[in-house]
Parts: structure tokens; sequence; C-alpha cells
């Protein structure tokens, strides 16, 4: 759970630049990241990347940055190769980013790795010392409490950047139930309203699911992500996974946690205290108003654009979502009722079930019957140390690949 924020002002960076270190840097989150912070005017010291060395090098003859690292040997030669003259480090391999992480003197690491693969690289960011602005929610969903373990003993600090979490985050912090301890399940607060768009389909019955097409999946009507939290997003797994973020951030159990559709994702969550008041976070669908919030946290920096147009908006609709025809939602919630190794597991299934309907092997639909089976192949036990984590996610990953042959088609 959140702890160690807030105890240090916001310098601003132009009169004390901060040394940002962007993980995952080609990718939608880090390319807002790099355009968000350097007009606030922060150093970028670090990009990581995976193999595209081709926009890395672009992003490094325009930002200048000390270091970049490349998942594989072959793209950090690609990378070197084109920045043949400029005066910068270049790392490649797996473990290339917790190396640069460690030798960049980052004072805040923007985390948007996706996926498992980006769990080594937040361990070493919790471990630098720095601010982690985290988008990476596996990371949190799989491995939480040893995260912030690591930020304890470093005096690091996690702000969430996911945009329902950050929202969530100013929530708190606007009634002072953030405070430098965390907040442990603060006593004020009675629930988390958790805001989900609803994806491309919504409104869809299961036999129209069955029908639709990667293209469509891809689609999203409000938000420009990669295409492993679209597809997500399609099927409402992502929302069960921010739940599962948001017990693991906040503090509070899954019962104390809802969902709703909001198709104009406008309000990107909320939180309803005990008084029945309700804090809601409001603005523009742009992951840019999150990185900037993460970096100047607690106070706020200026932004010269246009603001909300509340009378052009004229109305705000919500919806129950719909749990029957998108089951995925549940199944996170009995995921982390379950707890220990099931949520990496729920997290590894899904990252196969997605690539196979992302191939065309399966329909939309046969993703949840695939986590949900995997699931049932799953243990249930606590895993003592990162290791562990790791195993479980091979091992659900295996039955996922085993349970995906029935279904080739």
């Amino acid at each position: 759970m959140i702890e160690n924020i807030g105890l240090q002002p916001f310098v601003s960076p132009r009169e004390n630049p901060l040394r940002v270190a962007i993980l995952g840097s080609t990718g939608s989150v880090g390319t807002q990241a790099i355009d968000a912070l350097s007009t606030m005017g922060c150093r970028i010291v670090m990009l990581a990347a995976g193999r595209d060395a081709k926009t890395v090098a672009e992003q490094v003859r325009l930002h200048k940055p000390e270091l970049c690292t490349m998942d594989s040997e072959a793209a950090a030669a690609d990378l070197r190769l084109a920045l043949a003259g400029e005066n910068v480090r270049v790392y490649g391999g797996k473990e290339a980013v917790c190396r640069g992480i460690a030798e960049c003197g980052a004072d805040l690491i923007i985390h948007s790795i996706a996926g498992l693969a980006g769990l080594p690289s937040a361990m070493a960011a919790a471990e630098s010392g720095a601010r982690i602005g985290m988008a990476n929610k596996e990371a949190i969903i799989v491995a939480g409490d040893k995260i912030y373990n690591a930020l304890k003993q470093s005096g690091g600090q996690l702000i969430p950047v996911d945009s329902e979490h950050s929202a969530i985050f100013q929530c708190l912090a606007a009634s002072g139930a953030v405070q430098a301890n965390g907040c442990s399940g603060s006593p004020i607060v009675r629930r988390i309203l958790l805001t989900a768009s609803g994806g491309p389909f919504f409104g869809m019955d299961r036999d129209e699911l069955e029908k639709v097409t990667p293209a469509q999946a891809l689609a999203h009507p409000t938000w420009k992500m990669g295409p492993k939290i679209t597809i997500d997003c399609a099927t409402l797994m992502n929302k069960g996974f921010e739940v599962i973020e948001a017990v693991r951030l906040f503090g509070v159990s899954v019962d104390q946690i809802d969902v709703l559709v909001h198709r104009q994702s406008i309000i990107h969550s909320m939180v309803e205290y005990i008084d029945n008041t309700v804090i809601a976070q409001l603005g523009a669908p742009d992951m840019r108003s999150c990185i900037r919030y993460a970096a100047s946290y607690p106070t706020r920096t200026w932004v010269d654009a246009p603001g909300l147009d509340f009378a052009a908006l004229q109305s705000l609709t919500f919806h129950a979502p719909d749990t029957k025809t998108f089951p995925l939602l549940e199944t996170a919630r009995d995921a982390i009722r379950r707890g220990g190794v099931v949520p990496a597991a729920l997290v590894a299934a899904d990252e196969e079930a997605v690539e196979a309907f992302l191939q065309g092997i399966i329909p939309l639909t046969t993703m949840a019957d695939v986590v949900m089976e995997t699931l049932e192949r799953t243990g249930d036990y606590e895993p003592a140390c990162v290791e562990d984590i790791y195993t479980a996610e091979q091992t659900a990953r295996d039955a996922a690949r085993q349970i995906l042959k029935k279904y080739t088609r």
C-alpha cells in the first residue's frame, strides 16, 4: 500500500531539473511521458525500450539522455550503430534495464513496461530510492507487497500513473486520507468507485462477441493504448486487474470497490466517504495529466491548454457492468480473494489468451474460458519470494498453453 509519499516538497523542474528515467519509452505511455515531462523542463537521463532501435535513436537525438537500454543485444547493437557519434551509453539484454536504473541516478522513474516482463525493473526501481510513477499494473498485482517492502528499505515513493488509480490517489489526497505513513485502509473511506469506458463492445451479448475480430477489439472508443491493454479493455479484464491493483495500492478490501461503466471517460474514478460524500477526479482522457501529477505531487504544474467544457459535455452517464457477458471482471475479484500466487496466474493466463486471440486462434469469448480453466488448475499458496512468483507465472503460462490446444481451430 502507498507509503512514504508527500514527504518532500516539489521543486520546480525549471529551477532544479528532475532527473527522469522512462521505462518503455517507445510505448503509448512512454511517448506521452517524454512529451509531458520534457515540456515541464525535466531532464530525461535514461530511456529503456524493447527492440525499436529506430524510435529510440530519434528520442535520443532530441532529448540527449545519458544512457539507453534495449531488451536484446541485437537491438542494442542496432542502436549503437544508429547513434554513432552521440554521447550516450547503450546496454542490451534482459538485465540491461535494471543495470541502467542502478546507474542513472534518476529522481523520478516512469515505469510503463507492459506486462509481467516489467516486474524485475519494478523491483529495481523500488530499490533505487527514486519516486516511481507506476503505469505497470501487473507488477503491483503480483508483487505489490514486495515492491512496497523495497520502497520502505530504500526510502523511495510510488505514485500511480494509471488514470483510474491516479484519480483515486488524488481524491484521497484531497480529503487527507493519503498521508506520509500511507493510506492503509483509511477508516473514513466507505468505497472506491472505479470507472470503465466499457470498451468497443459495450451493450453486445455473448453471441455477438463470438464474431468480433481483433481489428474491431483494438478500436478503443476513447483511449489510445498498446494492443494488450486495449484487448483487456474490450473484455473488462483490464478493469478486473485495476480492482486488484486498487486493493494493493489503497489498503481496501475487494468488497469496497465497485465498477461503473462511464462511456465518456471524463470521471476517472471516485471515492465515497463514510458521510456519503463522494469526491471525483475529472479530466480529458489524456495520460499526460497523470504523468505530470506524479512528477509534481504534492503540488501541481501549470498546463497551457483548454480545460473541460462542461456545457459541451451536457451529460455524464453510468451503467453497471455486464458481468455475464464479460465474466473476467468477476474472475479477477475471485483471484484477489484467493490471494497468494493466484493473481500472478491470472495475469499470465490472460497474456496467453490475448496473444491467441490476436493471432486469430480463438474468439474473444474463449479468452475467459482459458483464463478461468487455468485458475482452476492453480494452487493456493503464498509466494515466499519473487522467484516463487516467477515460478507460478510460468506454471500458469504452461497450463494456459495446454488448454489453448483444445480450442485451436
